[in-house]
């Protein structure tokens, strides 16, 4: 009697190794796509507010006067007619 028990727990044993081996692999490919998933979703969140915070500024580009010189003074180094610009070299660049 007791040898039939044990014949049974063997080969419950053997089919949960067997089922295991079987699906293990699906579950771990499941497990990385949704990583991944996630991963990529975070990314296109990021992209979202990126060209959220593009088409802001494309859109004070086209229409705010003030913004649009604001960087032409900026990053042109552009003046009014009349208007002197002047640079100031910092202490440290001036020893060197």
């Amino acid at each position: 009697m007791a040898s039939r028990i044990r014949k049974k727990i063997i080969k419950g044993l053997i089919l949960v190794v067997i089922l295991g081996i079987i699906y293990y692999p699906g579950y771990r490919r499941i497990q990385e796509m949704r990583y991944e998933n996630e991963k990529l979703a975070n990314q296109l969140e990021e992209l979202r507010n990126k060209n959220a915070k593009l088409e802001e500024k494309l859109k004070r580009l086209q229409t705010d006067i003030t913004y649009i010189e604001k960087r032409a003074r900026e990053e042109l180094g552009l003046a009014n007619k009349g208007e002197i610009i002047y640079e100031f070299v910092p202490q440290e660049e001036k020893k060197q």
